[in-house]
């Protein structure tokens, strides 16, 4: 065989090289163009594209602005672009920027060309048709759930009229979750309410499948997949306001138990005064908040108000001078003026390699959602030793754990010493309803065990508890939906790294010791803050041992 007929496949190998190499030489300008612009680069060519997300922009958007949208989570959308100054680029991210934070990126005119090629497989909705749930009006939905109460009411609805009910009694009532759980005989609706699960309401059986598959409808799951867990996202409007839901179906023995967490609905504009911080406490995290590096770290077990607490911390410290960026799991709420990144194992974007990446845009102040590894507690320690404030939360009971934890990560002693500022360990305690309040007469025991708790305050706290110890309880009315229970509080204690303690790290203590020498230099415990609270009337004695314990 003649060495010419190969020739053909050779031609074609070169071409193919060739235009690689000239794929390759364009994603080079990109990258070094992006840089010099100071925007992140992305090449698409590999890309995982969403659909949904690239129909943000028509086909006919897209040509005319060079751009694409490659990515949207609950508050970012991504979007890739050849000229970050086209002007109908920038009309979009007007556009988009009213819903989204949007994040722009700098792509190669072959990245471009690539995702392209997708519009064709773009599903447009028909005109008219519309999956989103709205309520559109204020509703008394504590009669509504118990007219909701005979089977015969729940038939007359259809699956979108119950979730929209369902959805709408979850804002009604403050609710921060709804669980549907399947049971032999019907649907159990619960909502956690002030951190608490109530029952709400019980489905018919019958009424199941049509309510789980509209669910997975709105939130872009498979409908034909009923034995593995699933995740996803919901947004409906409640009077107009988009309300953000993440989704999670988990396979039980009576069929898919949903859980859907609602994002955003909590007060974000907490001021530090309203955290209910003691007045000694609030002053350590003041002069805290007010050096210009070091470290204060928050503890506690999931749902115990440290990410709230981090937020109020950015709400006192963000001034237009100042560059605060923040790396979460997810983005839960949007405060303007901030840099907030979310997390993305998808693309293997963890704690660790984020606080290294957004450690180069030149920050004053980090946060760092939750301190999982060594690595990233090492970076973080390292960032609050060269002129950050970083601020973070971990897993731990009490503020003198956090010491021994930041330890058996292997953080060495000499640079935990130095960096850390303050530990702060928290819960969440209900506040008794205030309309509904009246004294309560505790058995001896109870109140044996709070004289001997409040007996080891520090002094000057001593001095001012009263003689005779009065708390109270709330029995329940139509202002706190009879639960006697309205809003939550938190309860504290602030472990300042004075240089005592810095000397116990160095010693590489056991944890009783931090807590020795936290309570010698004045500290309140958790419990003590939470009776302390109890007898001004905010939360009762039961809600701060079942809370705090001890």
């Amino acid at each position: 065989m003649s060495v010419h007929n190969f020739l053909p496949g050779t031609e074609k190998d070169l071409q193919r090289s060739l235009d690689d190499l000239s794929r390759r030489m364009q994603e080079d300008e990109a990258k070094a163009k992006a840089s010099g612009l100071g925007l992140p680069y992305v090449d698409l060519h590999n890309f995982p594209i969403d659909l949904n997300v690239l129909g943000l922009f028509t086909k006919e958007e897209a040509e005319s602005s060079g751009a694409v949208p490659f990515f949207k989570d609950l508050t970012d959308l991504r979007i890739g672009a050849t000229d970050p100054e086209n002007p109908l680029l920038l009309e979009k991210i007007d556009e988009f920027s009213k819903k989204h934070k949007i994040s722009l990126y700098l792509i190669s005119k072959p990245s471009l060309a690539q995702v392209m090629k997708f519009y064709s497989k773009v599903l447009r909705p028909k005109p008219g048709h519309d999956e989103t749930v709205r309520v559109e009006t204020q509703e008394e939905y504590g009669k509504i759930l118990k007219l909701l109460g005979s089977e015969e009411e729940q038939a007359k609805k259809s699956a979108s009229e119950l979730l929209g009910i369902i959805f709408g009694a979850s804002i009604f009532f403050s609710s921060s979750d709804i669980h549907l759980e399947p049971e032999d005989h019907f649907v159990k609706l619960r909502y956690r309410i002030d951190g608490v699960l109530q029952d709400m309401l019980h489905f018919s059986k019958s009424l199941q499948r049509s309510i789980v598959t509209r669910i997975k409808i709105i939130s872009k799951l498979k409908l034909n997949v009923e034995n593995v867990p699933q995740d996803g996202r919901i947004t409906f409007y409640y009077l107009g306001k988009p309300i953000d839901v993440r989704v999670s179906i988990l396979p039980s023995a009576y069929g898919e138990e949903i859980v859907m967490r609602l994002l955003g609905t909590g007060a974000v504009s907490l001021k530090l005064s309203d955290l209910g911080l003691s007045q000694d406490d609030q002053e350590i995290i003041n002069r805290q908040l007010a050096k210009p590096n070091g470290m204060i770290v928050t503890t506690g077990p999931t749902g115990s108000g440290k990410t709230t607490t981090l937020y109020a911390f950015i709400n006192e410290l963000n001034e237009p001078g100042v560059k605060i960026i923040t790396l979460e799991d997810p983005v839960e709420y949007k405060l303007e003026g901030i840099v907030q990144t979310p997390i993305d194992h998808g693309v293997d974007f963890d704690f660790a390699k984020g606080l290294r990446a957004i450690l180069r845009q030149d920050p004053d102040i980090v946060m760092v959602g939750e301190i999982r590894d060594q690595e990233t507690a090492e970076t973080a320690m390292q960032a609050a030793l060269t002129g950050h404030l970083v601020l973070s939360t971990l897993h731990t009971n009490d503020a003198a754990g956090a010491i021994p934890r930041l330890l058996n990560m292997g953080v060495k002693p000499f640079v935990i010493g130095p960096a850390l500022s303050a530990v702060i360990a928290q819960r969440l305690v209900r506040k008794i309803c205030q309309n509904c309040k009246t004294k309560a007469a505790l058995s001896p025991a109870v109140m044996e065990k709070i004289t001997f708790l409040l007996k080891q305050l520090p002094k000057n706290k001593k001095e001012k508890l009263p003689k005779a110890l009065q708390f109270y309880h709330s029995t329940g009315c139509e202002q706190c939906h009879h639960l006697g229970y309205k809003g939550r509080v938190g309860i504290y204690e602030v472990l300042e790294i004075t240089q005592k303690v810095q000397d116990l790290i160095m010693k590489d203590s056991v944890m009783s010791a931090y807590k020795q020498a936290g309570v010698g230099q004045g500290m309140i415990t958790m419990v003590q803050d939470g009776l302390l609270k109890a007898l001004d009337g905010i939360t009762d004695v039961e809600e701060v041992f079942r809370v705090a314990g001890e």
